[in-house]
């Protein structure tokens, strides 16, 4: 198969989904209307990109492939309602890149903080979905044939890898919708990037690897796979699961199935509140760290074991108490008694 008189690469997970029906149906489901600010992650080969413009709304697509976004520019030429941008998304600064784009001022060279682009497939491998590969185009499930190259329920997070501070630029006037066919290998880092933007994105709809997005619609605690990346999508939003996406609606055929999933984002004030955020994403980074020993030890050296003892006890849950027991909202809790112990 060849895209745009590039060979495809089943390494780099260019995976195209060619299913008009399934591409009108993402749109659908995705609710765009012209009144929305579209942001397009990979578009690839421009199969979705093509059902996005139809709606009228303005798009904003974001694609990594150097060769990829020439092609995309040369179709797209004459498209009123869709702007091209040449970069990572994860490497971006939406705000300012949107605000540019509503204003229809031409987007700044400095606005588009792109990594120097490695001719190496090595470098374009870790690429963000718009990586033809990478993005599987958008148009490709971002499911990569090395499907467990890295699960979205990885643990290691840190205080870095959640931002959601607007380094103060003011939010653009119309919120956003992002629609995303990622790579399955940058899921985790992709949402953790963009969860916690609820003041500036409304919506996230991203298609995913089918058992990631039954991880992670589901909030109940206790489950053999609930992790880290549980809670933190449930204290950043509220997922809504859409339908599955058979593999074999893709070429090359990945070896799973895909799933569409919104995100449906929430904004700093209808969050659980904690007593500092940067500090939350730490304790549940740690207290999944080794999820089946007792929160009273994971959580050391952050806290000491009576303090969380005393924590635990004071909001009902058993002091033998391990990660996969809590709710989202018994961490925010927990959290802020721990917090609350230390300024008393």
């Amino acid at each position: 198969m060849r895209c745009y008189g590039v060979p495809c690469c089943r390494s780099l997970g260019q995976n195209f989904c060619t299913d008009d029906n399934i591409l009108a149906d993402i749109v659908t489901a995705a609710r765009v209307t012209p009144s929305d600010v579209v942001i397009e992650v990979g578009p690839g080969t421009g199969n979705l990109t093509r059902h996005l413009i139809a709606t009228q709304a303005p798009v904003l697509a974001i694609e990594k492939d150097d060769t990829l976004i020439e092609s995309l520019r040369e179709e797209f030429k004459e498209v009123p309602n869709l702007q091209l941008v040449h970069g990572d998304v994860m490497r971006l600064d939406l705000q300012q890149l949107v605000s540019s784009f509503t204003a229809e001022q031409p987007v700044a060279a400095d606005t588009v903080r792109q990594a120097t682009c490695s001719s190496s497939s090595s470098s374009r491998s870790r690429s963000h979905g718009s990586n033809t590969s990478n993005t599987n185009s958008s148009n490709g499930n971002g499911s990569s044939s090395n499907t467990s190259s890295q699960s979205v329920v990885d643990d290691s997070i840190t205080e870095s890898s959640i931002d959601s501070s607007t380094n103060g630029a003011a939010a653009p006037s119309k919120r956003l919708k992002v629609v995303a066919n990622l790579p399955y290998n940058i899921t985790k880092d992709f949402l953790l990037a963009l969860l916690p933007q609820g003041d500036v994105v409304s919506e996230l709809s991203i298609m995913i690897q089918q058992e990631v997005a039954d991880r992670l619609i589901d909030p109940t605690p206790g489950r053999h796979n609930y992790r880290a990346m549980s809670v933190l999508t449930h204290y950043y939003s509220k997922p809504v699961y859409r339908f599955r996406i058979p593999k074999e609606k893709y070429f090359p055929v990945p070896g799973v199935d895909g799933a569409l999933v919104t995100f449906r984002l929430l904004p700093p004030s209808k969050r659980l509140k904690v007593a500092g955020e940067k500090g939350f994403v730490s304790m549940i980074s740690k207290a999944f760290s080794e999820r089946r020993k007792m929160l009273r030890n994971t959580l050391q050296p952050l806290y000491l074991a009576k303090e969380v003892e005393a924590a635990l006890d004071q909001q009902g849950i058993r002091p033998d108490a391990r990660a996969q027991e809590l709710s989202v909202a018994h961490f925010a809790a927990v959290y802020n008694t721990l917090q609350a112990a230390r300024v008393s």
